[in-house]
């Protein structure tokens, strides 16, 4: 299993401290669910954190000094107080958040060293009005699809899902779930599809998906694929 990145870690951490917007959450649910690496570093976090989660309290003000003089020289020079003095300008800033920062400060030399694994391909699905919205995480290495809804309604009929590629032809990807995640393992002969810049959308079909491969319903949420 690949060692999580600063970032990675930073992001599971603030995942189970509540840190993250409504998109961040979502982000972060969708690497839960497709990276196994990650999701046993948010699980690492909540057992690490979980006697703080209880109940926070505003942090002393010694935490900061011992936080700063346990770093090592060499990691405030790479990272530069200036990143401590931000956090540190928070508000609301708890105790947990105060040692998530340190953690991750002192850990730096050590993941430096580790080697850095590929990030998926995601796609946010949303129509002109935001009233419709999706998540989409692709893994290309499994071949692994997961769309999150977050805000989805095709009345009786049924969400299906469809990949756009450069050359405009529509080519659907099956069905998904509208309050559920849904997991889609991408044919082989389809993943070439699956690249950043392509479009995934959706449209209402009825029950069994859109007849001979082509959308007799409108497009109701579409996002373009970008590297994460």
């Amino acid at each position: 299993m690949i060692q999580p990145t600063e970032e990675d870690i930073a992001l599971a951490g603030e995942y189970v401290l509540g840190l993250l917007d409504v998109a961040g959450n979502v982000m972060a649910e969708a690497r839960i669910a497709t990276d196994a690496a990650f999701a046993k570093e948010v699980e690492a976090w909540r057992v690490r954190l979980q006697p703080m989660l209880a109940g926070d309290v505003d942090p002393p003000a010694r935490l900061w000094d011992s936080i700063e003089k346990s770093i090592p020289p060499e990691a405030i020079q790479d990272l530069g107080l200036g990143k401590l003095a931000f956090w540190r300008t928070l508000t609301g800033m708890s105790v947990s958040a105060a040692v998530i920062l340190g953690i991750l400060l002192l850990q730096k030399p050590d993941i430096e060293s580790a080697p850095t694994p590929a990030k998926p391909l995601i796609a946010a699905l949303s129509n002109e009005n935001r009233t419709t919205s999706l998540t989409a995480s692709y893994d290309e290495t499994s071949g692994r699809l997961i769309v999150l809804p977050v805000s989805l309604d095709t009345g009786k009929l049924y969400p299906e899902l469809w990949i756009i590629p450069a050359d405009g032809k529509a080519r659907s990807l099956g069905m998904v779930d509208k309050s559920s995640p849904t997991a889609v393992i991408i044919p082989n002969d389809m993943r070439e599809f699956l690249v950043s810049g392509g479009t995934l959308a959706i449209t209402p079909e009825r029950a069994g998906g859109a007849p001979d491969g082509k959308a007799t319903g409108p497009v109701i949420a579409s996002g373009k694929i970008a590297r994460l």
